[in-house]
């Protein structure tokens, strides 16, 4: 009897500091606040690029956390991330002169023409430091690198051979179709394809990091077969 009273003791304990963690559960709320807010200050990409990239990396570090259901770290790392999108997107909005010059000159009568880019259309120069960088797109469901983008991800190589200072951030992304779990294993093995195909080109591997954000991060919002195309894809960024 007083051993059963002491086992039953020692599992009680035990619970005390079991359950809690049991219980704890992704903070959801928080990344789909802080997504949303590093959407909205997409705008500030460039007239506040420090701010941005910061935001993204505190996104980046908090998807890290949940994967390693280090639950708490990554609430205060989504919560640390919306404050900082926040803050672009108040800058975006007291200094339009500088983060949206183009509605300025529209404001001012000037006629301005928006350009459709199309990766069929735009010009890439390898040897420029500050080259846009193309986008691959995929098929539905598919992770494979379609014949017609091989020679847009050897443009990517040349250039990161000529800047072979420059490391690499590849982002692999669905369209809103499937579960959330899946798009972002979707997004991981698009993303890692185009790794695979930049190895082929002798880029190093230290120098390439890939991130997936599923359907999180749409170019298109629209539920439509050509916005589902635009949104399945795989972006370059800088990560140094």
């Amino acid at each position: 009897m007083k051993k059963t009273t002491i086992v039953i003791a020692i599992i009680a304990f035990a619970a005390l500091f079991i359950t809690p963690s049991c219980r704890m559960k992704p903070p959801e709320e928080e990344r789909m606040l802080a997504e949303k807010a590093f959407r909205d200050a997409l705008s500030g990409k460039d007239c506040a690029r420090e701010n941005y990239l910061a935001a993204e990396e505190l996104l980046n570090q908090a998807r890290e956390a949940v994967n390693a259901k280090q639950y708490d770290k990554a609430k205060d790392l989504f919560l640390a991330a919306k404050k900082k999108a926040d803050e672009i997107a108040e800058y975006v909005r007291t200094h339009p002169e500088e983060c949206n010059p183009q509605a300025q000159k529209k404001g001012n009568g000037d006629e301005v023409k928006d350009a459709e880019f199309t990766e069929e259309t735009v010009s890439y120069d390898p040897k420029n430091p500050n080259m846009r960088f193309p986008v691959i797109h995929f098929d539905f469901n598919e992770a494979t690198i379609r014949d017609e983008d091989i020679p847009l991800i050897k443009i990517m190589a040349e250039w990161m051979t000529n800047f072979p200072e420059a490391a690499i951030r590849i982002e692999g992304h669905a369209d809103e179709r499937g579960s959330v779990d899946y798009n972002l294993s979707l997004g991981e093995r698009r993303a890692q394809a185009v790794r695979d195909e930049l190895l082929k080109n002798g880029i190093d591997t230290k120098r390439l990091r890939v991130v997936s954000y599923g359907e999180e991060r749409p170019l298109d919002p629209r539920s439509t077969e050509e916005a589902w195309a635009k949104n399945r894809r795989a972006e370059f960024t800088r990560a140094n």
